[in-house]
């Protein structure tokens, strides 16, 4: 069985705003401070509803950054 693997093209905007959604994810980790739509949208500067688009990436960066920190 094959598996098809999706690639989406992002623009730059949307490549730095996925580097700002880690770089407040990973502060927010660091301080141990909870990771919440509305503190995202807050420090962001948007509207938590916007970042609806972006849950599993939101939520596979903090995975990965809790990860991070457990190994240290």
């Amino acid at each position: 069985m094959f598996f098809q693997k999706y690639y989406e093209d992002l623009t730059s905007d949307e490549a730095d705003f996925i580097i700002d959604i880690y770089n407040v994810v990973d502060r927010l980790v660091y301080n141990s401070e909870p990771v919440t739509l509305v503190r995202l949208g807050y420090e962001l500067g948007v509207e938590p509803n916007e970042l609806s688009d972006y849950l599993t990436i939101i939520i596979t960066i903090l995975n990965k950054v809790e990860e991070e920190y457990e190994v240290r």
